[in-house]
């Protein structure tokens, strides 16, 4: 393929009335082969968001010796985990007369939404010549074909908001010379806030990192207050308020954590249940102390506290989002009776009897985030550490993995295979997981999707044939 250099020589004069003169730049463009979806097995269209035009709009008019064109800019936005892959955002660009394409250098920029890194490109030569008649105008057209160059040399082209495998975005005068932006193609998911639950048991949990400025849930469960359950003319006349400070401002808010879910719309203590409640951090907040107050009226003065022996739950809280996961690897597992972690992981594996009832079936991987996982504090909440399984093809709900240990700069988590679940569920014949992992629940680094098998020996009586 050949490399052009075009260098931008403006030349006022030879402009039309009213087109502003373009800084000077250089853009690298190279002749290349077009789109040539399942015809090389190196060509795909992409429909899962990891590459997407976002707008493309006119610019002003770039005037060389061979004559004036009128220049486009546009961004590409690329998903975070298909840059931490390697891939690079790319456009081929021809106009209706070319026999070519053109493919063109990005930039990376700022301004994408969450989940995305964004990269302009700019057209300056090749595109719609000024001067053209009102005839060549309305024929005019440029074709757009953006893509995701991976590792492996393989491109991924965007086809998130086009129907067929082989359309192209076009600029022409149908379209007011722009492709316009659509916020409704490929939105980032909705942000996924932190939490802190207060389990049965006096256990506590806590998912994600506590940021300032931002939001974050509180969840308890009602079970660890259950004694001032007052009642008036037979209705509930009780509360659990938990309360929230702000330090080092010293900030207090308060809110119900209890609801009722009842089903004629009349509180009922037997339709008692955790009622979540929102907090927003204020900017400044270095830490949060939390805890709750259980009290009846009607006539009873019964009052009684959660709130640490006294001492409050008292959490960190960030100053800042902490970065990406930017790997996760270095996977180990067990499958045997001694129980001792050893490098890789068996994929397919057939569950036995035996691994059922005699050995251990668990799975580690090692997660690095920087900032996080190398930072002087050990802080294994802040990671969003999940399990996603399958069923004979059904989704099943997430389930959380378990910290172990810091490894070097990393994180070590543990799964577990699910073997009770499995076997006194219903009968089935194979199993998925993947595991994952966050720093915002948006976006995420996975790990390959394992499968497990189930031997006829794996078998719950209650099912009948178990072959």
């Amino acid at each position: 393929m050949r490399r052009v250099l075009v260098a931008s020589v403006l030349v006022l004069s030879a402009c039309g009335p009213g087109d502003a003169v373009l800084e000077e730049w250089e853009d690298e463009v190279e002749l290349a082969e077009g789109p040539l979806l399942g015809a090389n097995g190196q060509d795909a269209a992409e429909r899962s968001c990891h590459v997407v035009l976002r707008e493309v709009t006119r610019g002003a008019t770039n005037c060389l010796s061979t004559g004036c064109w009128w220049t486009f800019t546009g961004f590409v936005d690329v998903s975070l985990q298909a840059v931490a892959e390697g891939g690079k955002a790319q456009v081929l660009f021809r106009n209706l007369d070319a026999t070519t394409w053109t493919k063109v250098s990005t930039t990376k920029v700022s301004g994408a939404p969450a989940g995305f890194a964004r990269y302009r490109f700019r057209l300056t030569k090749g595109t719609v010549k000024d001067g053209m008649s009102a005839a060549a105008y309305s024929r005019a057209k440029v074709e757009l074909a953006p893509y995701l160059l991976t590792t492996t040399g393989a491109r991924l082209f965007d086809h998130n908001r086009l129907p067929g495998d082989f359309d192209t975005y076009a600029l022409n005068q149908a379209g007011g010379w722009k492709v316009a932006a659509d916020a409704s193609v490929c939105a980032p998911p909705p942000p996924v806030k932190a939490w802190i639950d207060f389990l049965a048991g006096w256990q506590t949990q806590a998912h994600g990192a506590l940021v300032a400025g931002q939001t974050f849930t509180l969840r308890y469960a009602l079970e660890r207050l259950p004694d001032c359950r007052g009642t008036h003319n037979g209705y509930p006349a009780w509360d659990v308020t938990a309360s929230v400070r702000f330090l080092p401002s010293g900030e207090l808010v308060e809110g119900s954590a209890r609801g009722f879910n009842s089903p004629s719309g009349v509180p009922n203590d037997s339709y008692a249940v955790s009622a979540p409640l929102d907090v927003k951090i204020p900017a400044g907040t270095t830490a949060l102390e939390v805890w709750f107050k259980n009290f009846t009226g009607a006539g009873s003065s019964c009052v009684a506290w959660d709130s640490n022996l006294g001492n409050n739950y008292r959490f960190a809280v960030e100053p800042r989002p902490f970065a990406p996961v930017q790997w996760v690897g270095n996977a180990g597992s067990s499958f045997t009776r001694a129980c001792s972690r050893e490098n890789g992981v068996p994929d397919p594996i057939a569950l036995t009897s035996y691994l059922h009832q005699r050995a251990c079936t668990f799975v580690e991987v090692d997660v690095y985030t920087p900032g996080l996982t190398d930072g002087a504090a050990t802080k294994p909440e802040a990671l969003w550490a999940q399990a996603v399984t399958t069923l004979d093809g059904q989704e099943r709900p997430v389930s959380w993995l378990t910290f172990v240990s810091r490894v070097g700069n990393d994180y070590r988590f543990h799964y577990e295979l699910p073997r009770a679940e499995l076997y006194h569920g219903p009968r089935w014949s194979t199993f998925t997981y993947r595991l994952r992992f966050s720093t915002d629940g948006v976006t995420w680094q996975d790990e390959p999707t394992r499968t497990v098998t189930r031997d006829s020996s794996f078998c719950n009586p209650a099912w009948g044939d178990c072959g």
